[in-house]
C-alpha cells in the first residue's frame, strides 16, 4: 500500500535541518520502499505492508534515532490522502488573490481544536474540517491582520498541524494519483 509521510517543522530558516535524501535512506533501511520526496518540507512517499499502527512506530523510532530534536509527524495512506480532499469546497484554490491552505491533522492532533477552531473564524476565513484535514482560505495580503490564520501560530492547532499550500496539496495529489 502506498502511504504519505507529512513532518512538521523542518528545514524551515535553517532550523531542523532533515535532508530528503537521509530520510529517504532512513525510510528505506527500515523495510519501506519505493521511497520518494517531493520538495525539501517533509512530503515523503514509500510503499509498505505493515499496518499503519507499526507504520507510526517504524517511523517514530527513525525521527527518534536520527534527530536531536522532536519531529512531529502524520502517515495517510493513499485512499485516507486522497478521500480526504475529495471533500473539497468549491471555494478552496478559486480565487488566486486569496491564501488556500491544507492544515493535516498531525498524530497528537486534539479533536477539541475543531470545535476551538469554528469558534474563532473571521469574516476574513473560510474553512472546512475534516477527520484528517483543514481546508482554510484566508486573505493573502489585504486585510491578512484581520484573518484568524494570522493569529494562529503559537496556537495548539498551528502545532499540531503541518501545513502546506494550495499548489503543493495537489502536487502531493497528482503524484500519489501516478504512483
Amino acid at each position: 500500500m502506498d502511504y504519505l509521510l507529512l513532518l512538521r517543522g523542518i528545514n524551515v530558516g535553517g532550523n531542523n535541518r532533515v535532508p530528503m535524501a537521509d530520510m529517504r535512506t532512513y525510510l528505506s533501511e527500515s523495510g519501506f520502499e519505493d521511497t520518494k520526496s517531493y520538495i525539501n518540507s517533509g512530503n515523503l512517499f514509500f510503499k509498505s505492508d505493515l499496518g499503519i499502527s507499526k507504520i507510526n512506530d517504524k517511523v517514530s523510532q527513525i525521527l527518534t534515532n536520527n534527530y536531536e530534536f522532536k519531529i512531529p509527524f502524520v502517515v495517510l495512506s493513499k485512499d485516507t490522502f486522497l478521500n480526504s480532499l475529495e471533500q473539497v469546497p468549491s471555494w478552496w484554490g478559486e480565487d488566486k488573490t486569496l491564501r488556500h491552505n491544507a492544515l493535516f491533522k498531525l498524530n497528537d492532533y486534539d479533536s477539541d481544536l475543531d470545535n476551538w477552531l469554528t469558534e474563532h473564524i473571521t469574516d476574513y476565513d473560510q474553512i472546512e474540517i475534516n477527520e484528517n484535514v483543514i481546508l482554510w482560505t484566508s486573505t493573502l495580503k489585504i486585510n491578512f491582520s484581520k484573518s484568524f490564520y494570522s493569529k494562529i501560530m503559537g496556537t495548539p492547532l498551528y502545532k499540531q498541524t503541518s501545513a502546506r499550500n494550495f499548489n503543493t496539496t495537489n502536487k502531493l495529489k497528482n503524484i500519489f494519483n501516478e504512483r
